[in-house]
């Protein structure tokens, strides 16, 4: 059974890697709702993979070994040898089979006339051209209806977020655990929030000097090359997914906590301005 449920895994991520590009925030946004949903990536694997995806179509990190095996992968998730061991194999090929059936099955109309009946057949073409055009009516007030709902509930599905900044002070946190409890703080369960450690990495020390809510792009660009020379010395920070997935909605972020307890945030829970840029919050 366990091989089974990896098989299905694998042979998904292989789809997922050829079909989409994961350079856009929106496809990745839509698979990680979907498997938040469903929870079909639970193996090692998986979750290499959909943190991989995450990192790709937020700009960050420069890993291009294969999820899977480890070498070098071109499309920087999942290498050749491995996307075609996984198609070649007898559970990716079975599967193809019966998918390739089901849609001949559906799109397979058979047509048998009767040809005596077909002579006799009398049709009232005045009737039938009135049905017709109730029919399309119908279809068109339903179309408009369909669109005034969508119109009116667009605030409702993509509202504006307001730029989150910290009611707490700022306290140092000396590992991953501390780290984790004072994002909890900003971000808590009971708000539907989920936090989920990713690893520790390095960032930019000048990123966690801005004032409150301030954006590190937009600074960066307007530093004198003095400046530039303290902002872009490194620091070790302890990096999270932020996610609140609604039946409406799912917000997605990562967050960067460096040792004293600063905190960047990215993505679509930060606040209303572009999601894709590093704001500092704490």
């Amino acid at each position: 059974m366990a091989d089974d449920k990896l098989r299905q895994e694998l042979f998904y991520m292989v789809k997922l890697a050829n079909k989409y590009d994961f350079s856009d925030m929106d496809v990745v946004e839509g698979i990680l709702r979907l498997e938040n949903e469903r929870k079909i990536l639970t193996s090692v694997f998986g979750v290499r993979f959909k943190t991989r995806i995450f990192d790709i179509a937020a700009g960050i990190g420069n890993d291009d070994k294969c999820v899977i095996c480890g070498n070098v992968a071109e499309n920087k998730v999942i290498c050749k040898h491995c996307m075609d061991s996984v198609l070649d194999s007898e559970y990716a090929k079975n599967k193809i089979k019966n998918e390739q059936n089901t849609e001949k099955k559906l799109f397979s109309i058979p047509f048998h006339f009767d040809v005596k009946g077909i002579k006799n057949l009398k049709i009232n073409w005045k009737r039938t051209g009135q049905y017709f055009i109730i029919f399309c009516l119908t279809m068109i007030l339903l179309v408009q209806a369909t669109l005034l709902y969508m119109w009116v509930s667009l605030p409702t599905y993509n509202s504006k977020q307001k730029a989150i900044v910290s009611e707490y002070q700022e306290e140092p946190v000396s590992d991953q655990n501390q780290a984790y409890e004072k994002l909890l703080m900003d971000f808590p369960e009971e708000l539907g929030y989920s936090v989920t450690y990713i690893r520790q990495d390095k960032e930019f020390v000048g990123r966690f000097l801005l004032d409150v809510g301030a954006c590190c792009e937009e600074t960066e660009e307007k530093l004198t090359d003095e400046e530039r020379y303290d902002y872009f010395f490194q620091e070790d920070v302890y990096v999270f997914y932020i996610t609140n997935i609604s039946d409406y909605s799912a917000m997605l972020g990562i967050a960067e906590v460096n040792k004293s307890g600063a905190v960047l945030l990215t993505g679509s829970f930060n606040d209303g301005r572009k999601t894709d840029l590093w704001y500092k919050i704490r």
